[in-house]
């Protein structure tokens, strides 16, 4: 009897534990198709199609039509982001440099540190974004 319940606690710990990730996968899919940070992968606008045909039922010249207005608006986004980055660039430098004005000198050292490593790391999250050679996946 004792075995029993030990392989019948054992098979509900781990169906417990597929059923959990499971909702974990279903919840990061659903969250990737509105989630601003999906903006750069090239694949945000298909991920928007697929969930949008999904939960309307849209045909394929809806589908179509969709996919264009999808990437008009990811376009005209990106067209802004680009004509605020100067700004957004001149904000941070600004307020870098009143912050340096806070610190020491090995201080100083390690914020600029810190801020080319997030530089590099961005440049690396958008390797297009500047030059604006981003793939789009469906907007081609």
């Amino acid at each position: 009897m004792n075995k029993a319940k030990l392989w019948t606690g054992l098979l509900a710990l781990f169906l417990s534990g597929v059923l959990i990730g499971a909702a974990g996968v279903w919840i990061l899919t659903e969250q990737k198709a509105t989630d601003p940070g999906t903006r750069g992968k090239g694949r945000a606008p298909e991920v928007i199609v697929e969930r949008l045909t999904r939960e309307l039922n849209l045909n394929e010249n809806q589908q179509k039509r969709i996919t264009e207005i999808v990437c008009e608006a990811q376009e005209e986004v990106t067209q802004l982001r680009r004509r605020m980055r100067p700004e957004m660039d001149r904000i941070i430098q600004e307020s870098r440099e009143r912050m340096k004005a806070e610190l020491t000198a090995g201080q100083q050292e390690r914020l600029d540190e810190l801020f080319e490593r997030l530089e590099e790391r961005r440049a690396k999250r958008d390797p297009g974004v500047r030059s604006g050679h981003r793939s789009m996946g469906p907007c081609q």
